[in-house]
């Protein structure tokens, strides 16, 4: 049995009973049921309805890869995977084969998602979007600092023309509501002279039901917030143009716009937070950023910035 045609099969509109299936598939239909089974197991969605058949639930909704690949041609090389380790890691892939200077990869279901300080992030089948920009910027690394802070308003800038109110935390988190809705974690790879190969990991919760229970934090997804379940090919592809007209505004003019635009957005500003690494806790008033994207705090002894590291921004 080859479960990549099945799966296939069901994406397909409407319900597939067992007769049909197990028809196509040269099989029986308990053989059906089985795999079916097996699917389910791994994390695929799929409802069963006696007299009907099977059909991914309706908040699973796999992407068109042939149009995902016409928008992009000639502008990126494009990886799209039914499921995978880690778009990240798919990119890194890419460049250490010297396959090209951009890249952009998809996927319907990661199994070894990460976030930032590894923390795992949840990917179920074919209801939110994860994918990874790769791009050779003739930058040095150095030059790179507060990138998240302009993914995450290119982020925050296409939502809100949709009516969304995003919210953004320092350095690289997407809010909706006070709750987590995505987040950013960008890798740079290279010496401090350029070029540099610069990864941009973005997850976004776009269709996930509420009662999935495996996020050990609050969190929002587009479909709860819209009451309706949203197109994720056509966002995806929007994703890619605002990103990339973003970044290439970056490259040229630099941080100064970006720095401006981040109050309006800021989830905390003006507000107590804490700041922790590791076992150091700073306390302050979260004063937004400055031109490099770091994070300005005024404690009792004055103001501070934070230009990065694996720090952890809270509320007091």
């Amino acid at each position: 049995m080859n479960i990549d045609l099945l799966i296939d099969a069901l994406a397909k509109e409407g319900f597939h009973s067992g007769q049909a299936l197990a028809k196509e598939f040269s099989m029986s239909r308990a053989g059906i049921s089985k795999w079916i089974n097996k699917l389910r197991d791994a994390g695929y969605d799929i409802h069963s309805v006696p007299g009907k058949g099977y059909c991914f639930a309706p908040y699973v909704q796999p992407l068109d890869t042939d149009k995902i690949k016409a928008q992009l041609k000639g502008k990126a090389s494009c990886i799209i995977n039914r499921e995978t380790g880690s778009t990240n890691e798919d990119v890194k892939r890419f460049f250490r084969a010297n396959l090209g200077n951009r890249v952009f990869a998809t996927t319907e279901k990661q199994t070894q998602g990460r976030g930032r300080r590894g923390r795992v992030w949840h990917s179920p089948y074919a209801q939110n979007i994860y994918f990874s920009l790769g791009l050779k910027l003739d930058l040095a690394i150095s030059e790179l600092s507060g990138l998240s802070i302009v993914v995450g308003l290119a982020i925050a800038d296409l939502l809100k023309q949709k009516s969304i109110p995003i919210q953004l935390k320092w350095p690289n988190d997407i809010y909706l509501e006070g709750k987590k809705l995505g987040g950013i974690l960008v890798e740079l790879e290279g010496a401090f002279e350029p070029p540099c190969n610069v990864i941009i990991g973005v997850g976004l919760n776009i269709n996930m039901p509420q009662q999935d229970q495996q996020i050990d934090q609050a969190w929002h997804c587009l479909s709860e917030f819209s009451g309706q379940v949203i197109n994720r090919t056509e966002l995806l592809i929007e994703l890619y143009q605002q990103l990339t007209t973003y970044i290439t505004e970056f490259c040229e003019h630099g941080m100064s716009q970006f720095a401006d635009k981040w109050s309006q957005y800021d989830l905390y500003y003006h507000q107590p937070v804490q700041l922790m690494s590791g076992e150091q806790v700073q306390t302050g008033t979260n004063l937004g950023i400055n031109e490099q994207g770091g994070l300005r705090l005024q404690t009792e002894t004055g103001e501070v910035q934070i230009n990065g590291g694996e720090i952890s921004l809270r509320p007091v």
